[in-house]
């Protein structure tokens, strides 16, 4: 019951149904509801008020019908309640007139449970009487939900502004809404001044309009250039990514300064180029030593050798025979041969390597080209070493030039003739790779083989494997050979047993199969 019976003389001039509707209408609130009089005394309670009471332990049968109010109040103020001081001193108020209404939220824990309510106190007439309205509504469940939220924000706003990422959120304008800590120290603003800032105001980008800075939109990030508030422009990595939300879009940018990234990749570049320049130098410099090492050789043994030609027929051509004469020029005549092929050897390499070797390609039989060459070659060193060609075919047309290959199966075979010991054989073989279209044309010899440890670098120039000893060479024959076979656009290969021989494969592109 809202009023007692005994108590409803207070409400002067109300009739029986007014008061049982108005007591009907406040027993179906659930705040905790009671009417105080002009004095600040309870005059009346609704049911959810009795409720509160009887589940809190209150003893008073009345629920403190005839209690003031306001001296409650300010008992509860005497104990240093600041609740209870500011609902007194806003009752009083409202009962002066000094506002139309007072609203407080406070905390009323029990032993068992934090609960929370909120106090709304107003004013009305009844009839010719002030009446004064407090109302407590619980507000636990909503307050909890509010903690909880606030709570999980500042976790939130705490994991984002310890981060060393730039976070900032844009409307789909491209204004600042947001931003952490770490995107003011990128961008070097105080956190406030970047709020209201436009994209473009942090990047060297143009964005005119919304769909300039859509185009960023996605999950891969964009290295871009920002500009920080004293002009100074940086490299920077940048992600915006688009956020429905239900007031509509907002895009979140990730911003991460790669200052310090791009310095260390620069430094790693020009460490790497220094490198490849000290590869490249030390490179040369041994290139240097291997050829003054071959020069100072391969010229002092030809040169020796006309020079003392050159003393017999100077000193005893009168008296020595004229073969012995014939044999001294002969011999003077053999060694500037070899002398010029040396030089054309490594004329041949520096005029390559500096504009490089043109091919002057014929269409040719490759059977009968390769056969004439073995020929030639067991007619000169028959008398030492057998030279044979295989091949199982009559005729294998291939656009090669002349001059260059020719030099290549020259160098080959003198080789494979000077590393074979007298009396054994040098083949080449020549066949035919009809599904790959390609010739392939194999020079074996029984040899000493070449050591591992020359493989990698059998091909370059002035190199001579280990185990040569005082066998004659410039070191420039093979290398001159790769050239002339990857000008025909083919590849040189090998392989080798130590003690039993080696065996050179060079495979060469075909236009036309065999007949």
């Amino acid at each position: 019951m809202l009023i007692p019976s005994d108590s409803r003389d207070n409400f002067s001039g109300t009739s029986g149904e007014a008061e049982a509707f108005v007591q009907s209408a406040l027993d179906a609130l659930s705040a905790h509801i009671a009417i105080l009089d002009e004095h600040g005394s309870i005059i009346g309670v609704n049911a959810a008020w009795q409720l509160f009471a009887d589940s809190n332990g209150l003893s008073d049968p009345n629920y403190g019908i005839g209690t003031n109010y306001l001296a409650v109040c300010d008992i509860s103020a005497k104990r240093r309640s600041r609740d209870a001081i500011m609902v007194a001193s806003g009752i009083r108020d409202i009962m002066n007139g000094g506002m139309d209404e007072f609203q407080l939220e406070y905390p009323c824990h029990s032993p068992t449970e934090k609960r929370w309510f909120v106090v709304r106190i107003s004013r009305f007439d009844w009839y010719d009487d002030a009446r004064i309205i407090v109302a407590h509504q619980n507000v636990t469940e909503l307050k909890r939900v509010q903690i909880e939220l606030s709570e999980s924000k500042r976790r939130i706003e705490a994991v984002i502004d310890n981060v060393n990422n730039g976070i900032v959120a844009i409307n789909r304008k491209g204004f600042i809404q947001t931003a952490n800590r770490a995107s003011a120290r990128i961008f070097g603003y105080q956190l406030d001044e970047l709020i209201g800032l436009h994209l473009r105001d942090l990047m060297t980008e143009t964005l005119k309009d919304e769909q300039s800075f859509y185009r960023l939109n996605g999950q891969h990030g964009h290295e871009i250039t920002g500009v920080r508030k004293d002009g100074e422009h940086f490299p920077m990595y940048f992600s915006l990514n688009r956020l429905e939300l239900d007031d509509g879009a907002i895009y979140t940018c990730i911003i991460q300064d790669i200052t310090y990234r791009k310095r260390m990749e620069t430094e790693i570049i020009e460490r790497e180029r220094m490198q490849v320049a000290l590869d490249k130098e030390r490179e040369l410099r041994s290139l240097k030593n291997r050829f003054l090492s071959m020069m100072g050789h391969e010229l002092n043994t030809p040169l020796a050798s006309i020079n003392l030609s050159y003393d017999m027929l100077k000193k005893y051509g009168d008296v020595s025979t004229p073969e012995e004469n014939e044999q001294a020029l002969d011999n003077i005549q053999q060694q500037v041969g070899h002398l010029r092929d040396m030089v054309k050897d490594v004329m041949t390499l520096s005029r390559s390597e500096a504009e490089g070797l043109s091919v002057d390609a014929e269409q040719l039989n490759l059977v009968t080209y390769c056969q004439d060459i073995v020929e030639e070659f067991h007619f000169i060193h028959s008398k030492t070493h057998s030279v044979d060609f295989e091949c199982d075919i009559k005729k294998l047309m291939a656009q090669i030039d002349r001059r260059i290959l020719r030099r290549a199966l020259t160098n080959l075979l003198s080789n494979a003739i000077k590393y074979s010991p007298n009396g054994q054989t040098v083949t080449l073989s020549l066949i035919v790779d009809d599904a790959q279209e390609q010739a392939i044309i194999k020079v074996k010899d029984t040899g000493m083989g070449i050591p591992e440890e020359d493989h990698a670098r059998l091909f370059e120039p002035f190199h001579r494997a280990t185990n040569v000893d005082n066998l004659p060479g410039t070191g420039l024959g093979l290398a001159i050979v790769k050239q002339a076979i990857e000008l025909h656009n083919g590849t040189i290969t090998f392989e080798t047993v130590m003690g039993e021989g080696t065996t050179f494969i060079i495979v060469l592109p075909l236009q036309h199969k065999a007949d």
